[in-house]
Order: structure tokens, then C-alpha cells, then sequence
């Protein structure tokens, strides 16, 4: 799990400023002022953050096959895959006065500015805000010059989130501006190259709107607000035509038998970077013959081969190279080594749409009470993926009622419409249209030879 020492020191200053921004208020809180960098105050793609300590080579389950990443994709993968290192290299780290500090973040925030955090009240360095940790990243051409910007959500929970908005230019990954994110969704504008943020909290709605002018985001105008209401506006009505902007995490998975033992995550330090390389051309076709992904799985479901465990929503489930059996202590039985997980049902589906056929289990939490088997209720979803010979575990914990149909569209827990891209040890979810294929049909048990 990521500790954030800073936030502790920040936290009196952050609910100081929750209070200000309630429902009902009578004078509510200025909108945050925007401070956006000269072109030249760039900010570098980081490549060594340090003497002591180079950044990490992309890792070699982004490095698609038949994929000529452009230089915007490089350029953002390595800027991702430093705020990940940066994030492990700060952890803790003080001065000789007890002060904290980030140093690793100086390489990526090198301009030194400083900017407003709605609910700190006052100006922070860049470099704090970084080190809050980088939440979710969305990806959307603003300018629609075919490259897409990159929105980095940082922050350390969701009233004191922060939004600093990187483009590639000149070989470069620079800040373009920055603007408050918490309770906040993103949306694409219909008419302008600009963007476009819902908030919404405790019954106060507003949609700004940050157009990008001279290759910067100009300051946030407001074009609609609503207080005291139960019901939000949709945004469809307020901006006909505006289309939400999905996000995905910054990082792999961060939780896994870590909550209980310390023991830190597989895939601790690796940004989550096939978004990037998906961008435009899709999901990657991971395999092409069914009859022999069977074969793989159903040997690494009897134990004669390893499976290798990935998070498929950021949750549990990074444990690498592992026997079946003991991947499903690991992914539900935590600390406890008398809960583990069985099978409870199974089917056959081709689930990013390459025609090769993956398994999707379900499995049960299973312990004992005095020597006798109960059920716990516990319930998540797994993906086996066969790749280059290696079955890849993905892990879907927060889908215990989600429904799953045949064409591999994935009806969520929250009622959105998802699909799933994943390639080796990356795996994501990305919003889809609402599919018309039939659910799929679950089979009791766990697949037989």
C-alpha cells in the first residue's frame, strides 16, 4: 500500500477548506486561480531522475508486437513510469530538520511553480502536489492535432484532487496548466478545443470549461452552476454533444496480500501504460488459437504450470509467477491461511475480441468455523489469458455482480458498459457502448479436461 506522509501534515489545512466548500453556502470559495507556465518553462521527460538511481526501462509487456510507438506515446510512457519511480524514490524521505521533501519530483517539475489547491486554501509547490501521488490519468486531444493531451490526477483523496494537464512538444513532456479535481469528472467539449469539468458534491453542481489558447489552458470559466438539488443536471443538457472522458490509474495494481503482511504489491512502481499504447490502434490481439489456450489453462488449473497473477482493476491480485492454488489464497484468503477460494462456475468467451477464447471464473470465498466449511459471501471474477505460452491471471475484485456477455462487453457494478485490453502483465478497463450480445452461460464447477 502507498503511505503518504505527506497528506498527514496537510490534512488539518485540506478539512479546513472542505468546510468552505458545503452546500448552501452563502459565500462560496473563489475558483482556483490558474497558473499556466511560459512554453519555455518545461517540464522534461524524466530519463535519469537520478545519479544514484536511473529511471526504469519501459517494461517489456508494453512492447507490443508489430506496435511503432510515435514519440508522444514514448514520451508519455516514460513520464508515467518516472512519477511511479519518483513516488518510490521519495517515500519518507526528510531533511536533517525533519522537514520533507521530494527530490526525485525536481526532475519532472523543474520549472519550481507553485499552484493552488482549492481545498489547501493557498498555493502549493508542484512538487507537493506530485507527491500526493498520482491517482488516474485521462487521455484527450484537446486541440485535435492528433495527439492527445494527458490529465494527470493527483492527490491523496478525492476533495483535495489537483489536475495538471501535459502535452508533448519539441520532444517533450511539458505542463500546459492545472486546475482543482476533486468531486470533478472530465468531458470533451462539442464545439471548442477545450475541455470541460463536472463537480458535484452534497447537492452543488458546477461545469467549467478550459479552452486551450496560444497552446495553454486559459483560466476556467464557469458556464453552468445549481445548488441545493437532489438531482444533478446531466450534462447532456447542459452541453449537448460533450462526451465523458474515461480515466485510467496511473499505476498497476496497489493492493494485494500487502494490507495485511507488508508485503509489497508485484507490480509496485509500474505505471499502467497499455492505454498509451492502445491509443488509436486498439486492443492487441494477444492469441489466435482457442484449442490450445485450453490446453495452457486447464494444465495451470491442475497445478502443472504457474500462472501469473495481474491486477485487472487496480485492486488485488499482483503476485506474479504463482500455482493456481496458491494464487487464490493470495487474492482472497489475504493474512488468513484458512480462507482460500474455489471455483464456483466457469465459461469460455473471447474477451478482447482477437478470437482466441479466455477462461472467466468466479470464485467464492471459502473458510472454516470449527473445523467445518462456511462460504464468507466473498466473490470476484478472473481472467486467464494464454500469451506467448504464459497463462496470465487478471483479477476483478470489484466485480462480484457484474454481468459478463458473450461478445466480451462487461456490464459493471456501477452500470457502465466496459471492455477489457490486456497484454501480459498490463491490463484495463475502457468504456464501451452497451452491448447486444446475449450473457454469457456459466458452468457449475471448475472447467474439466
Amino acid at each position: 500500500m502507498r503511505n503518504k506522509l505527506p497528506c498527514l501534515l496537510l490534512a488539518g489545512a485540506l478539512m479546513l477548506g472542505l468546510a468552505a466548500c458545503a452546500p448552501g453556502r452563502e459565500n462560496p470559495s473563489p475558483a482556483p486561480t490558474l497558473t499556466t507556465p511560459p512554453p519555455e518553462a518545461s517540464i522534461p521527460v524524466l530519463s535519469v531522475p537520478s545519479a544514484e538511481r536511473p529511471a526504469p526501462p519501459l517494461p517489456a509487456d508494453c512492447d507490443l508486437p508489430g506496435r511503432d510507438y510515435r514519440p508522444w506515446q514514448r514520451g508519455y510512457m516514460d513520464f508515467l513510469s518516472g512519477l511511479a519511480w519518483a513516488d518510490l524514490e521519495s517515500r519518507g524521505l526528510t531533511t536533517e530538520a525533519g522537514e520533507y521533501y521530494w527530490p526525485a519530483y525536481e526532475g519532472l517539475a523543474a520549472d519550481r511553480r507553485e499552484v493552488f489547491c482549492m481545498d489547501a486554501g493557498e498555493p502549493l509547490r508542484m512538487t507537493l502536489v506530485m507527491a500526493l501521488g498520482g491517482e488516474s490519468y485521462s487521455l484527450y486531444d484537446v486541440d485535435r492535432d492528433g495527439v492527445p493531451e494527458l490529465f494527470v490526477k493527483y492527490g491523496s483523496f478525492e476533495a483535495a484532487f489537483t489536475y495538471q494537464c501535459y502535452a508533448f512538444r519539441d520532444g517533450q513532456v511539458v505542463c500546459i496548466g492545472e486546475f482543482d479535481g476533486g468531486h470533478s469528472s472530465l468531458y470533451a467539449h462539442p464545439d471548442k478545443h477545450a475541455v470541460l469539468r463536472a463537480e458535484g458534491h452534497m447537492g452543488f453542481h458546477e461545469v467549467y470549461e478550459y479552452p486551450m489558447e496560444g497552446g495553454v489552458l486559459t483560466e476556467e470559466r464557469e458556464i453552468f452552476r445549481e445548488e441545493d438539488v437532489r438531482t444533478y443536471t446531466p450534462m447532456e443538457e447542459i452541453a449537448p454533444g460533450a462526451e465523458y472522458i474515461g480515466y485510467f490509474y496511473t499505476w498497476l495494481g496497489t493492493r494485494d496480500r500487502s494490507c495485511f503482511t507488508g508485503e509489497a504489491p508485484y507490480s509496485e512502481g509500474r505505471a499502467l501504460l497499455l492505454p498509451i499504447a492502445d491509443w488509436q490502434d486498439g486492443p492487441a490481439a494477444t492469441g489466435s488459437n482457442s484449442e490450445q489456450a485450453r490446453t495452457a489453462i486447464l494444465a495451470a488449473l491442475d497445478g502443472k504450470t504457474e500462472v501469473y497473477g495481474a491486477s485487472g482493476d487496480h485492486s488485488y491480485g499482483d503476485t506474479g509467477p504463482i500455482a493456481w492454488l496458491d494464487y487464490a489464497q493470495a487474492v482472497e484468503g489475504g493474512h488468513n491461511s484458512q480462507v482460500t477460494a474455489r471455483i464456483a462456475a466457469h465459461t469460455w468467451v473471447d474477451m478482447n475480441g482477437d478470437g482466441q477464447e479466455e477462461c472467466l471464473l468466479r470464485l467464492e470465498t471459502e473458510g472454516r468455523r470449527n473445523g467445518e466449511p462456511v462460504w464468507t459471501g466473498g466473490e470476484c471474477h478472473v481472467v486467464l489469458s494464454v500469451q506467448d505460452g504464459t497463462v496470465y491471471a487478471y483479477n476483478f475484485h470489484h466485480h462480484y455482480d457484474a454481468v459478463f456477455y458473450d461478445d466480451g462487453a462487461i456490464l459493471d457494478s456501477y452500470g457502465g458498459t466496459v471492455r477489457l485490453s490486456f497484454w501480459k502483465g498490463q491490463c484495463y478497463e475502457y468504456a464501451a457502448a452497451d452491448s447486444s450480445a446475449p450473457p454469457v452461460k456459466w458452468v457449475d464447477g471448475p472447467p474439466a479436461g
